[in-house]
């Protein structure tokens, strides 16, 4: 009975994992908090008057920038797929800072090789509470793209919304 028992538990969750992996149950969209997501863009061409890491806050998962300067910010988005990829970027709520949440985003596709990158659209905002949407196409081989934000002092990235 004991042997009957375990093997009737083990086929049930066989039958559960293969309904969860099967495509009709997959996410068709996938969705991560900005600050779950950031890191500060450092190049050869910006030059922080301090580090920005020491005034950049988590507002309910926005990154707020608290800096007394524009920041550079970088967001990470895996992909599953090539195709046209539409990144929903949210900015921040109003009362997060003294901002006023003009700034842009761009989308990026790397494909991993120096140069090599499909560029996205530009999002300007221009007001708290907005959610618009950057396009990008994303070629064979790719399994990243990347959104940049200009985010100047006082105003927030709060969250993505993308297909994968």
């Amino acid at each position: 009975m004991k042997l009957k028992a375990t093997s009737l538990f083990l086929g049930l969750c066989l039958a559960i994992l293969a309904v969860a992996a099967s495509p009709a149950y997959a996410s068709k969209n996938r969705a991560m908090t900005a600050f779950g997501a950031f890191h500060v863009e450092i190049n050869t061409l910006t030059h922080y008057p301090g580090n920005p890491y020491l005034c950049l806050y988590e507002n309910n998962g926005a990154v707020v920038n608290y800096c007394k300067y524009t920041v550079d910010l970088e967001f990470g988005l895996p992909i599953d797929t090539p195709g046209t990829k539409n990144i929903i970027v949210q900015d921040g709520w109003s009362g997060l800072g003294t901002g006023t949440e003009n700034f842009s985003c761009l989308s990026f596709a790397y494909s991993g090789s120096e140069g090599s990158s499909n560029v996205g659209t530009e999002i300007p905002f221009t007001g708290p509470t907005q959610s618009l949407t950057s396009t990008v196409s994303v070629s064979d081989g790719v399994t990243s793209i990347q959104v940049l934000c200009n985010v100047p002092p006082g105003d927030a990235v709060a969250n993505f919304n993308w297909n994968p």
